[in-house]
Parts: C-alpha cells; sequence; structure tokens
C-alpha cells in the first residue's frame, strides 16, 4: 500500500475508542519540525482508523491534508482490530534507545557544520536540560555499560551522579599531609611531579574536554628576571633553549591533540617573540587556531628588562584553539580579559596568573563538569579554577616545592587554615 494525500476535511472521525491523546502539541512541534513520519490510516470510505494524534496534530498546525495509508473495508469488527493492534503493538523506544539515539543525532549534526544542544532541544521541543542529560547519558554508559541495567532514565542518572560524587569525593578527600591537615578537601593526585610528556604518553585518547598549556616560553626568561632569582619561584624556574622551542611546542601540541576529546577547546600561552612560529605549529597538529590571539592585560603593572629604555610590557597573548567544533558556554565574549597580576609576594611559581582570570577562561569556555588537562601546572592555578567553577583537573610540574605551595591554597581557598606551630 502505497500513502497517498488526503484532504483532512473529508477524513470521518467517529467510534474511536482511545480517548486519551496525551501531548498533541509536543507532536504537532515535532512533525512541523522534520515532517510526517508514519501515515495514518483510513479505510475507503474514509473513516478514520489509525492515526488520530496525527491527524489532530495537523489540524492544530493548520494543514489542509495529510499521508494516510487507504485499507479497504471490511467490517466494524476489522476496524476495531486495526485500532487495537496499533495501540498493543507499538511499543516505545527504552530510555537507553532514546539516549543513544539523541547522541547520534547531535554528533551526526555536528558533523555537517553547526549544530548545538538548544538546537536539538528546540527540534525535538524538549528542554535543554533534558537533551543535555540524554547525551549525557548516552556518554556514560560507554564509560559505565552498567548503567543501563536500570530501569528508568532517572534510576540511572541517580546512579550516575552518585558514582561521579563518590569519584570527585575519593580523589579530593584523602588524608592530607601535615603542613596542611586542615584541610577537608584537596587534590594532591591531580598534581604530579614529574615529567609531563611521560605523564602524557600515559593519558588515554579522547580523556579530557580542555587544555590549558602555558610552557616556558623559550625567551631566556631566568635571564630577564635575573633580579628576583634569590625568589623561591625563579630558583624553581625551568627555560627551554630558544632552539629548541618550536620542536618543544609542536611535541606539546600534537599530545594534547591526541588526548582531548572531539569538539574541544585548548587554550595556549607563547611569548609575542613566537607568534607566528606557535599559530602555524598548531595548525600543524590539527587545531583552528585564529589569526589573532586573545590578550590577558595586566593594567599599568609592567615588566621590561630594560626599564631605561623600553616600555614595561602589560599583557600576555594566548591563542583559543579548537579540536572540532565545539561552542563557548558563554558565546560572544571579546578576546581581552583584563586582571591584575599576582603581586610578586605572593606568587607560588614565576609565571603565575591571576586565579579569577583563570575562572573567567575556564567559565567562557566549558560546561560544569569537565575534565582539564594542564601540562604545565605551575602554581595549580587552573586546577584552583577548575575546582571553584564545577570541573575536575590534572597535569605535571616538576618541582616539589611548587605542588606544596598548591595545595597550601587549596586549603586557603576552601576556607581551612594551617595549624598554628606550636
Amino acid at each position: 500500500m502505497q500513502p497517498v494525500e488526503i484532504p483532512i476535511a473529508d477524513i470521518i472521525v467517529k467510534g474511536r475508542f482511545r480517548q486519551e491523546m496525551g501531548d498533541v502539541d509536543a507532536l504537532a512541534d515535532s512533525i512541523q519540525a522534520i515532517g510526517l513520519i508514519q501515515p495514518i490510516t483510513i479505510d475507503d470510505r474514509m473513516h478514520l482508523l489509525a492515526g488520530e494524534r496525527r491527524l489532530l496534530a495537523h489540524k492544530q498546525l493548520g494543514k489542509t491534508s495529510i499521508s494516510a495509508l487507504v485499507r479497504p473495508y471490511k467490517d466494524m469488527v476489522d476496524a476495531l482490530e486495526v485500532e487495537l493492534a496499533e495501540n498493543l503493538a507499538r511499543k516505545d523506544m527504552t530510555w537507553q534507545e532514546v539516549s543513544r539515539l539523541e547522541k547520534r543525532i547531535y554528533d551526526e549534526k555536528l558533523k555537517a557544520g553547526h549544530w548545538t544542544n538548544r538546537e536539538q532541544a528546540k527540534m525535538l521541543n524538549e528542554s535543554k536540560t533534558t537533551t543535555n542529560r540524554n547525551i549525557k547519558m548516552a556518554e556514560a554508559m560507554e564509560m559505565i555499560p552498567e548503567l543501563a541495567n536500570h530501569a528508568s532514565f532517572d534510576d540511572a542518572w541517580k546512579e550516575y551522579k552518585k558514582i561521579e560524587e563518590n569519584f570527585v569525593a575519593e580523589i579530593l578527600q584523602k588524608k592530607v599531609p601535615d603542613n596542611v591537615r586542615q584541610a577537608s578537601k584537596w587534590a594532591d593526585d591531580h598534581y604530579h611531579v614529574g615529567d609531563a610528556f611521560v605523564g602524557m604518553r600515559k593519558v588515554r585518547d579522547e580523556l579530557a574536554h580542555f587544555a590549558e598549556v602555558d610552557p616556558p616560553y623559550g625567551v631566556d626568561l631566568d635571564r630577564r628576571k635575573s633580579r628576583n632569582k634569590t625568589s623561591a619561584s625563579m630558583q624553581e624556574y625551568n627555560e627551554v633553549d630558544a632552539d629548541e622551542y618550536i620542536p618543544f611546542y609542536a611535541k606539546i601540541a600534537s599530545e594534547v591533540f591526541r588526548i582531548l576529546k572531539p569538539d574541544s577547546f585548548a587554550v595556549f600561552w607563547y611569548g609575542w617573540d613566537w607568534h607566528e612560529e606557535v599559530r602555524q605549529t598548531l595548525l600543524g597538529a590539527g587545531f583552528k587556531v585564529p589569526t589573532v590571539p586573545a590578550i590577558w592585560t595586566k593594567g599599568n603593572s609592567g615588566q621590561t628588562a630594560s626599564p631605561d629604555t623600553t616600555f614595561g610590557s602589560c599583557h600576555e597573548p594566548f591563542f583559543l584553539a579548537r579540536k572540532g567544533m565545539p561552542k563557548l558556554a558563554k558565546p560572544g565574549r571579546g578576546n581581552v580579559f583584563d586582571y591584575k597580576p599576582v603581586p610578586t609576594s605572593h606568587k607560588v611559581h614565576a609565571t603565575e596568573r591571576p586565579l579569577e582570570l583563570m575562572e573567567e577562561i575556564l567559565n567562557t569556555c566549558l560546561f560544569p563538569g569537565s575534565t582539564i588537562i594542564v601540562p604545565f601546572l605551575g602554581s595549580g592555578a587552573t586546577l584552583r579554577a577548575a575546582y571553584k567553577t564545577g570541573h575536575i583537573g590534572f597535569g605535571w610540574d616538576l618541582s616539589e616545592e611548587h605542588k606544596k605551595g598548591f595545595l597550601k591554597n587549596v586549603a586557603k581557598d576552601i576556607g581551612e587554615t594551617e595549624d598554628e606551630p606550636e
């Protein structure tokens, strides 16, 4: 039987047993967005046999015709059997199937170029929260297959959140060392003392949602800041020779690209001396990179090795690079970030950035619950910003002293203080 287009005004609806029509508004929105998928069924006398909700939705949309299958009339019993068969035999999709299908639609739409959770929610006439949860649950079932055993989505979601909370608690609530033993939550397991390249090689592909990469600048910073060499932060600083800088940066970019999930952002800091070289290196690794960088401005707190002959530098550039087609959590923000630098006396690391700056970057780029990789942790300000904005992060640094300073700051962030010495 091939469907034919039938004038709605000619269709006769009577003697129907189904009274509860459900959410016809939602069905109408769906038909408006993607069309009628399943034709209605009528007999050759124009009596409706199956599809009253679809017919009502068409009327609600102001349509004058509808696609229908025409079945030869036999008798009244046959008509009743058709109505019963349609409603008994029809099986709704399971919640697992709905979640996976929503994720597949989202992925395919995104591949086509431009698609957002908001657009998908509108297309399916559901809340953005529902769309986000379905997509998130599909991802969670890939990592934790046991979630699919729950009878309802709500039960599975509660279990998933419980697992997530327990995971965070396990990482953040271990026994605290003596120097910060009043801190109830900290991130020792997130801050690894060691070589970033060795550590990154152990990280599986497509693990992280975001990367913040702040390598040495290859500008002989230890010489430029020699007047501060007596500070602990400068004594612990490690520079990269200029001749090795671009191969070093290419190695970083390649590993970060591998570790990032599809459709992710990454922030790459660099010195102005290396602007075009760094940009070409990131492009070569697979990232999409704008021509113009973002800028962190520091007010009038400039630094220069030659104050008698040159202006102090009051800003630093960074690229917001993209793997795939990610979407900003806060679209439309400008590319200038104006925050005062950390006072030298308060620094854990020589190139430490203000916590508020890192919070702003994360809030702009990420939705809550993301995983962040930070290959060069330094002061750990990015991890602290991650905790404050609802994310989990991890990374590496060569200095045990930097890690100690980080742990002390975590204790302060959550309102705990160290014991007074006896």
